[in-house]
């Protein structure tokens, strides 16, 4: 009986040992990827597209509503014109699930921007899914984006 007894505690401070570090990096990984969001908000609401495009994995390819998927090359080009020619006055973004696989991660959620088109406010609300790509160097970066508003 104390034999059995001791391998149950074994096994279990095994587990824990081993349990706690995955958990941390875990923890870690989620709270890098709220960061992005965080990050690509205050990218937005301030217009810096070069920080906004530094989110990006240089494979990165976003899928926005009502047009063809652009890589990154192609936000290069567009994102800094479109971030001058409508400003966002302000913008939240809610992840709901992060999920991480290895060096890979989801995330799904919903955001509200209001930005400013000639002249006047206007509010939108929808959602996305975002797939994460970890880096050489650890950090995470948006590989695939797809969005669309629910106005």
């Amino acid at each position: 009986m104390k034999r059995r007894t001791l391998l149950h505690i074994s096994a279990f401070l095994i587990a824990t040992a081993t349990a706690s570090p995955l958990a941390a990096g875990l923890t870690e990984d989620k709270e890098a990827i709220r960061q992005i969001w965080s990050d690509y908000v205050s990218a937005r609401t301030a217009g810096d597209a070069e920080i906004w495009l530094s989110l990006w994995d240089e494979d990165g390819i976003q899928m926005p509503p009502g047009m063809p998927a652009r890589g990154k090359d192609k936000l290069k080009v567009g994102v800094p014109k479109a971030f001058a020619a409508v400003p966002v006055k302000s913008m939240d973004i809610t992840p709901i699930d992060i999920e991480v696989a290895g060096d890979w991660a989801f995330s799904r959620g919903v955001y509200t921007s209001t930005r400013e088109v000639d002249g006047s406010d206007v509010e939108t609300d929808g959602k996305f899914m975002t797939i994460l790509k970890r880096q050489d160097d650890g950090s995470w970066k948006i590989y695939r984006d797809i969005f669309n508003s629910n106005n």
